[in-house]
């Protein structure tokens, strides 16, 4: 009885601690800030990159028209055929120039640009004759870059868009949704020439042959306040930003802080009493993002997780357990990890038999929040522990004294040397006897 209660010692411990770190326990009862109203757009996709989760959503695959975002994939394939020629000139022909309407530089035919310039003119300022250009270079036409745009969208594993010039005007057969626009979107994020454009807020594109210098500003307002200052947001990054009658206002934008990176896409975009939905969607978006949630400790690797009992010990009977490393986690900020948080810790043997090493693994803890489990550590020795060679003897001793083998032929030597002394006993009886009757 005594040994069971020390066995149990360790499992004591534990459960203690657990009970009053989880006391008053709770699951998810911290009040969340609440995401901000998604009104006046018909699609809406917010991720986080870093956390490889979605976190807001509206329509997200509507199928809807793309308006201007389509120049992030004009921009992607013109980057992945073009990247190592942004320094050279080249003659803007008038083949270039058919068609381009909307938003542009108003290049002229026989002007000489370099392609860095065209990149920013396309990207920054969003001008349609930039893109055609571009398409006329890499691909030698629209029709053949349009190609290669359907190509890059199917590589990323868009499921409805489908393009059909490189500017965005509108046309009723080119389609995507939020989701496929994020998975473009996101490819762009990864290259550095793009990313410098859109983030750019306003680029001086030098003298040409048959222009002064030109000022390329950015009309995307979560990042520019040149032309209003009404939207902007610090922590926003481009990435597009346009409108059609039939796609309303269209927005894309990267945003990071404090270890965290998003892509917003707000699509559809409505105008409200003079307010532009699209921009502030995306605006309060982030900042509630950036402001509800964050990385949080919930697991440290100097916590006490209490006590295993130890046999066999030279100076103690226990060793104190710990885990292997910390756990944090991206949780609500306004987390209370004293309630919220519950631990789940098994040890893989109920006490542990000196030698102990430091650092030894003894068993995990879960961590779990809510329904989820958040991640699971190993739980650890925290002191080496040498053996005493004398309890180590006598329990060698008691071990092989208790076997059955042993007490089976224990009880055998025990029988056969009462039966010999019993026989040895009887014939010595008859010898004496005998003995006793020759004397008479």
């Amino acid at each position: 009885m005594k040994e069971n209660k020390k066995s149990a010692r360790s499992l004591l411990c534990l459960t203690v601690f657990t009970l009053i770190f989880c006391a008053f326990f709770s699951p998810c009862s911290s009040a969340l800030a609440e995401m901000p109203s998604l009104d006046g757009a018909t699609s809406v996709y917010l991720y986080n990159l870093t956390q490889d989760k979605v976190m807001a959503e509206k329509n997200a695959d509507k199928v809807i028209y793309p308006a201007s975002t389509v120049k992030l994939m004009t921009g992607l394939v013109a980057a992945q055929l073009l990247s190592d020629r942004l320094d050279e000139q080249i003659e803007v022909t008038e083949e270039m120039l058919v068609g381009v309407t909307g938003n542009n530089l108003k290049i002229s035919a026989g002007e000489i640009v370099t392609v860095r310039d065209m990149f920013y003119g396309l990207l920054c300022g969003g001008n349609n004759d930039c893109a055609a250009i571009l398409a006329h270079l890499a691909a030698g036409g629209i029709d053949q870059f349009v190609d290669l745009m359907n190509k890059k969208a199917a590589e990323l594993g868009t499921k409805t868009t489908n393009y059909t010039n490189v500017s965005g005007m509108h046309s009723d057969n080119m389609v995507t949704t939020a989701y496929d626009t994020y998975l473009v979107a996101a490819a762009a994020y990864e290259v550095p020439l793009i990313m410098e454009a859109v983030t750019t807020n306003k680029y001086e594109m030098p003298a040409t042959n048959k222009s002064k210098l030109r000022n390329v500003y950015n009309k995307n307002y979560l990042i520019s306040r040149y032309i209003d200052t009404t939207y902007y947001n610090s922590l926003a990054q481009g990435m597009n930003a346009g409108y059609t009658n039939q796609g309303g206002y269209c927005l894309v934008t990267s945003a990071e802080y404090n270890g965290q990176s998003y892509i917003c896409v707000v699509m559809g975009g409505e105008e409200q009493n003079k307010r532009i939905r699209s921009y502030e969607i995306a605006g309060d978006l982030i900042d509630w993002a950036f402001s509800a949630y964050k990385e949080t400790k919930v697991l440290d690797v100097n916590s006490y997780l209490g006590e295993m009992t130890v046999t066999l010990a030279q100076d103690t009977d226990h060793v104190t357990i710990k885990p292997a490393g910390s756990l944090t986690a991206f949780l609500p900020s306004d987390i209370d990890v004293s309630k919220d948080i519950e631990l789940l810790p098994k040890l893989n043997a109920p006490e542990l038999e000196a030698p102990v090493a430091e650092g030894q693994v003894v068993g995990f803890i879960s961590v779990k929040y809510g329904d989820e489990i958040l991640g699971t550590i190993d739980l650890i020795t925290t002191d080496k522990v040498e053996r005493s060679e004398f309890l180590y003897a006598l329990q060698r001793i008691k071990s092989f004294t208790t076997q059955r083998w042993f007490i089976a032929s224990a009880i055998a030597l025990i029988a056969l040397t009462a039966a010999y002394v019993f026989i040895v006993a009887s014939v010595r009886g008859r010898h004496g006897r005998r003995r006793r009757r020759r004397r008479r």
